[in-house]
């Protein structure tokens, strides 16, 4: 049992280090070269941490090496996978929603600024959980306070809105 512990010590150690230094260690020696985090330091340190403590486990249940191993290698296979998985959801921009312009479509707003009849004014528009102020033209006008809707881009700090109450 005690040699599993050690390996599990290990493998705790390891993910500290990942979490604090992994990603410069990760892209100096490459080892996630194949890009699919399977050989990256933190599924590497995942696993040998949970079989560490997994085969401690097993002994203490079974009192058989061969069958603690398993159940460590079992428990170590999870915990990699479950740090890959993390690992790729962390690393993905598909969740993160930014501020580009073309994001921005389809939002609605609340008009801070009344925006005249082909003149500019100001909306709060909320867009991924941040909300940012600006500019924004409509076609009729539109006093504050009223709720938009985002229905193109004309610049990169401007915005077409529509009101909601003229929409059908």
């Amino acid at each position: 049992m005690t040699t599993f512990l050690i390996i599990g010590s290990i493998g705790l150690v390891l993910i500290i280090f990942a979490l604090l230094v992994g990603d410069i260690l990760d892209g100096l020696l490459n080892l996630d070269a194949i890009d699919s985090d399977l050989f990256s330091l933190s599924s590497f340190a995942a696993f040998l941490g949970a079989f560490g403590f997994g085969g401690a486990l097993g002994m203490a249940v079974t009192e058989n090496v061969t069958w603690a191993a398993v159940i460590g290698f079992v428990i170590g296979s999870l915990a990699a996978f479950g740090a890959i998985r993390l690992t790729k959801a962390l690393k993905s921009s598909e969740h993160a929603v930014s501020f580009r312009s073309e994001s921005m479509v389809g939002h609605s707003g609340r008009v801070i600024t009344a925006i005249p009849v082909d003149g500019y004014g100001e909306i709060n528009i909320s867009v991924g959980g941040q909300t940012r102020k600006i500019a924004a033209r409509s076609p009729e006008p539109i006093p504050a306070g009223s709720e938009v809707w985002v229905v193109s881009i004309l610049s990169p700090t401007a915005v077409e809105v529509v009101s909601l109450n003229a929409l059908p």
